[in-house]
């Protein structure tokens, strides 16, 4: 094997070691809440302020849900983009605060992975774990399918370091229901990005999200089954963190073969992929500095000390994962809650 193949064989060896035995499809679970009969974040806020819910415990109560809609910019939305979101958070079937989660990674990597979300679904096609489908078709657009009979259209209709608000419109047909059900969904997640003294920079994210069903019957279905579809979410959300946590420590340690990672995505555009490949150097570069003990603050990132602990992956898990990437060199995929 020859030298300069050995950086991305040690870079995709991590991140494949960091996330497989852990991975879970969120993505697929965003899609699958457009259509809940499948079986179903805000500018000045500190961290403090943004854990309004204690880290892992899930909120759907009207107080969170009137927080989550005043947190929406619509003043600086179009009428239009005001109206089809209004019609979705006044009125939802289902309303669902999914848990604070935690994790250290990189201000501007996790801006880049959160807008662009087909890098790392295209991380997961490359590893055989997904059968999610996702496509670009403009700036700020994407189609989606879960392979299992859902399929939408999501859009950014707002983003910034701490907001992103996503409108999706989508429907399920498949096997488990016999007519097609329709339904639109608006996501708001909030970010806040803190630094220890040992420079470390953490994320503090929560995700609300509100769900419009178009048939009475599925709405009922809906309501019925929001506890179980509830934790599939919320299990899938924290995992999904993670995994973007991991792809940040990538960066920081194995730039180079990340940057060679890039290259092999095929279902990203050439501009994503080389931001991505640029990004990973950037992040390098920072951590380096962080070592020297150099200050690192970015317009990111506050002073205030995170209030959390975060969660990190166990290293049996760590040793399962690469137990399983050192067996067949095809892979099943793994098997997700629903």
């Amino acid at each position: 094997m020859s030298e300069q193949a050995l950086p991305l064989q040690s870079a995709w060896r991590y991140v494949c070691t960091c996330f497989q035995a852990r991975m879970h499809r969120f993505p697929s679970q965003v899609i699958r809440l457009l259509a809940i009969t499948v079986v179903g974040a805000a500018g000045a806020l500190t961290t403090s302020e943004l854990i309004a819910t204690p880290l892992g415990q899930v909120a759907s109560d009207q107080e969170s849900r009137n927080e989550a809609i005043n947190s929406i910019p619509f003043d600086q939305l179009t009428e239009q983009t005001q109206a089809k979101l209004w019609n979705v958070v006044s009125q939802p079937s289902i309303y669902r605060q999914l848990p604070v989660t935690v994790v250290e990674s990189d201000p501007d990597m996790h801006v880049f992975l959160v807008r662009y979300p087909e890098v790392i679904v295209n991380m997961w096609q490359l590893m055989g774990v997904t059968k999610v489908q996702m496509q670009r078709n403009g700036d700020y657009t994407f189609q989606a399918s879960d392979g299992a009979g859902t399929f939408c259209d999501v859009q950014l209709v707002y983003g910034d370091q701490n907001t992103h608000v996503y409108y999706a419109e989508g429907h399920y047909e498949g096997p488990l229901l016999r007519k097609l059900i329709r339904g639109n969904c608006v996501m708001v997640l909030k970010s806040e990005y803190s630094q220890t003294e040992d420079k470390k920079v953490y994320v503090t994210n929560r995700l609300d999200m509100f769900v419009q069903l178009d048939s009475l019957g599925a709405e009922i279905l809906a309501k019925t089954l929001h506890p179980l579809v509830g934790k599939s979410a919320d299990h899938n959300f924290t995992e999904s963190t993670r995994f973007l946590s991991q792809v940040s420590q990538a960066a920081e340690t194995r730039s180079d073969g990340l940057q060679q990672l890039a290259g092999r995505l095929n279902n990203v555009s050439e501009p994503v992929r080389d931001r991505f490949a640029q990004l990973a150097t950037e992040v390098n570069h920072r951590a380096v500095l962080r070592e020297a003990g150099q200050e690192f603050f970015t317009e990111h990132v506050s002073a205030t000390p995170i209030v959390a602990i975060p969660v990190v992956t166990t290293a049996p898990l760590l040793r399962g994962a690469s137990q399983l990437l050192e067996s067949a060199p095809s892979r099943k995929p793994l098997r997700l809650r629903r």
